[in-house]
């Protein structure tokens, strides 16, 4: 715990999220009713802040999407044997802009879809805490992931707490896995946003209706950025962009991985 001017707030906040890694919660005073003319507060969390929920734009970097990415694996009960791959459910959203996007995929090609969505924090169940010897949970490490469980209890927030979770079955059809990805994000989002939680556009669904590039592909031909420093500066990226608004930067960037 620590306290500090509002006027630092900016510093801190940058040390701890983006460099460390830490989740701040931020608390602050509410006044009372005055009784006997003495001023009295209530303090209270007004918004937990991780890597993947940051709304404030001094943090974010103008030229890539701060994409939370929540999904989905079925996870086989204890002794079961599937030899199908299993279809994953996808949800990612960038809270700043509020571009919303889901997908279908199977298990195999998570790898793929994680170094094309570039996530800045990864969503799973709980029920995959501690496991190890996973595909996914291995495609998680090997992309060096920052990771983060949320309980199914999480599902049931009360009216007081936050804003109710939209369920967008009857205007998209969406599939089981990716109306459960939906969930376990709108609830992580609920909970640490509190009441900076902004209203949700209908996602968009990513329904691979073209060609896909896949992760190693992407990083054998450095397009986003090289394989010697990890820049964008020598990258397919760098030498075609002539983009001119920011929002212009982060499209071109998507469209090159895709």
């Amino acid at each position: 715990m620590c306290g500090f001017p509002l006027l630092h707030l900016d510093k801190h906040l940058k040390v701890l999220v983006q460099q460390h890694k830490r989740f701040v919660a931020m608390c602050e005073e509410f006044p009372r009713k005055e009784e006997f003319g003495a001023k009295e507060f209530d303090r209270r969390v007004t918004r937990i802040i991780t890597p993947g929920t940051l709304i404030d734009e001094p943090f974010l970097n103008a030229f890539e999407n701060n994409f939370l990415l929540a999904i989905d694996v079925p996870f086989p009960s204890q002794g079961e044997i599937n030899n199908d791959t299993p279809m994953i459910g996808l949800a990612w959203i960038d809270v700043s802009t509020g571009e919303f996007y889901t997908k279908k995929t199977p298990l195999e090609t998570v790898q793929d879809d994680l170094v094309r969505i570039n996530p800045r924090e990864v969503i799973l169940s709980d029920t995959f805490e501690g496991v190890k010897e996973h595909p996914l949970m291995n495609a998680l490490v090997e992309e060096n992931c920052f990771l983060n469980f949320i309980s199914r209890s999480m599902d049931s927030p009360t009216e007081e707490q936050t804003a109710p979770r939209p369920d967008y079955s009857e205007e998209i059809p969406l599939s089981t896995v990716e109306q459960t990805a939906v969930d376990l994000l709108t609830s992580y989002l609920n909970a640490n946003l509190l009441e900076s939680m902004p209203p949700l556009t209908n996602p968009v669904q990513d329904n691979g209706g073209r060609m896909q590039i896949d992760a190693h592909t992407i990083k054998a031909l450095e397009i986003r950025e090289t394989e010697y420093d990890g820049s964008s500066r020598g990258s397919l990226f760098s030498a075609i962009k002539r983009t001119i608004t920011n929002g212009g930067t982060r499209l071109l960037s998507r469209w090159l991985c895709m």
